[in-house]
């Protein structure tokens, strides 16, 4: 699968922890190389992105999802479509 994330996306993946060194390269990759941003993903890594993003979400009292975290709320919801 290959995934073309926005500027927002790629800003939340260079913030979130626990990345590993795979997605951590591409990050680079992908700043390094400028706009449009491609990210490709086999399986096992489209799953580790997807779980990666649910860890770092954070939510509101109510339920919902803080501001800060929409970008990878939204790079989880494109994972689990394109899947």
């Amino acid at each position: 699968m290959r995934l073309t994330i926005t500027e927002e996306m790629l800003a939340a993946l260079e913030r979130a922890s626990d990345k590993p060194d795979w997605l951590i390269a591409q990050v680079e990759r992908m700043r390094a190389g400028g706009s449009p941003y491609v990210l490709p993903l086999g399986p096992e890594q489209s799953t580790a992105l997807e779980e990666l993003c649910a860890m770092n979400i954070r939510f509101t009292p109510d339920g919902k999802v803080k501001p800060e975290h929409a970008a990878l709320d939204a790079l989880s919801t494109l994972v689990l479509d394109n899947y």
